[in-house]
């Protein structure tokens, strides 16, 4: 079975959606309950410390903190680990822990929990709030990872955990339009037009490329997508400077979007949750999917065709740039022109162009090795592999007019 698409982070500070280790995957689909919390062993490798004024002593905090101790600390045994998250939340979302492709990111990262609490306004549960940093070798220097927060409730008569999204968005509006639900604060009006268009573009995209309709949809936006985020339980992740965009959790059918300009239709997120099942087996290139999404979805606010101009500026600058080069290195954003993104959608519409969806399956299943990639792209478009980025260059020269 494939990995999935989640959230993690890419090159420099922007999160991306990209697969999940296999290991995440295995704890998505795990469902057996957790023996007794003493008879579990911590890993050692997981550092987990309290911060100033969190009273862990007391019931029942005492107990809270040691389930939330344990949990990180048991994350890479998916059947000790899922035991411990709500039998509600696991059965809504396969992957439940909703923030692991931001949050988990390996050793030597730190955990310390600066909150923890009665949540207000909710009967028996509890707001665990907890940093995340990275600490140098030296001790010195400690890096600001992600500030998250996640809840434990009583559930079949003891402590579980669960995500902040649905305790955050409680009093959020819904607002069901086709296969998407669109959730939104209350003080923002619904553009029922974009809403619209955002179906309609779900629905065409899923026929087009001859798959299944796409599953329900739940759609959360702001103006801001530091605020959408927050709303997940992620109320701090370096985003860059830029706080307009989105991210797809591909997986459980969720998106998230920040923009005061497009926030009802941006389509590049719904794009990862329609065409899921053509980048489901692990065998495609981050940037290959990411093309594709953008291809079918634009990228930054804009569509495909506005990105052209941008891209072939960019182009004109950086005239040694090549597609094996961009798959190996891939050149940071920008503004809205990403060379990786842009340049790969490119490739995925002559791709299309050539042998519709069937090249494109190829395209996507042609593996991570960059040399493999652009190898494979030349055979389908039936030209030396020689002479595939002069094509593809004198095809975003077109496009940009």
């Amino acid at each position: 079975m494939g990995t999935p698409s989640v959230l993690l982070p890419a090159r420099g500070n922007m999160a991306r959606p990209c697969t999940i280790p296999r290991a995440l995957y295995l704890l998505a689909l795990a469902v057996s309950e957790a023996p007794a919390l003493g008879a579990q062993a911590s890993n050692a490798s997981v550092l987990v410390a309290v911060g100033y004024g969190v009273d862990t002593v007391g019931a029942p905090n005492h107990e809270i903190f040691t389930l939330w101790r344990i949990y990180l600390s048991s994350r890479s045994d998916s059947t000790r680990a899922a035991g411990f998250w709500s039998r509600v939340e696991r059965e809504r979302w396969p992957l439940f822990d909703l923030l692991s492709g931001y949050v988990y990111q390996g050793s030597p990262n730190r955990f310390t929990v600066v909150h923890l609490a009665p949540a207000v306004g909710l009967d028996s549960t509890y707001l665990i709030r907890t940093l995340v940093t990275r600490v140098s070798d030296s001790g010195q220097t400690v890096r600001p990872l992600a500030l998250y927060r996640v809840y434990a409730t009583r559930e079949g008569g003891r402590w579980v955990l669960g995500n902040a999204l649905a305790r955050v968005t409680r009093a959020w509006r819904h607002e069901r339009i086709g296969r998407i639900t669109f959730v939104f604060p209350p003080t923002h009006m619904l553009d029922r037009v974009r809403a619209e268009r955002s179906s309609e573009f779900v629905d065409s995209l899923a026929r087009a490329f001859a798959l299944s309709p796409a599953p329900a949809i739940e759609y959360y936006f702001t103006d801001d997508l530091a605020e959408t985020l927050a709303a997940a339980g992620l109320e701090f992740f370096p985003l860059g400077p830029d706080t307009a965009g989105g991210r797809a959790n591909a997986f459980d059918h969720l998106v998230f979007v920040g923009s005061s300009t497009s926030g009802e239709n941006y389509r590049h997120e719904l794009a990862h949750i329609v065409l899921q099942p053509l980048v489901a087996q692990g065998k495609t290139a981050p940037l290959v999917m990411e093309g594709l999404m953008t291809w079918a979805g634009g990228s930054a606010g804009l569509d495909f065709k506005e990105l052209m101009p941008g891209l072939q500026h960019y182009l004109d600058v950086h005239r040694d740039l090549t597609l094996e080069g961009i798959l190996t290195d891939p050149p940071m954003r920008e503004g809205t022109v990403d060379a990786g993104y842009d340049g790969l959608a490119v490739l995925c519409k002559m791709v299309y162009d050539a042998g519709g969806v069937a090249a494109i399956r190829s395209l996507a299943s042609a593996g991570l090795e960059p040399r493999v990639v652009v190898n494979t792209a030349a055979r389908l478009l039936h030209v030396p592999e020689a002479q595939l980025d002069a094509r593809w260059r004198d095809q975003i020269a077109a496009l940009s007019h």
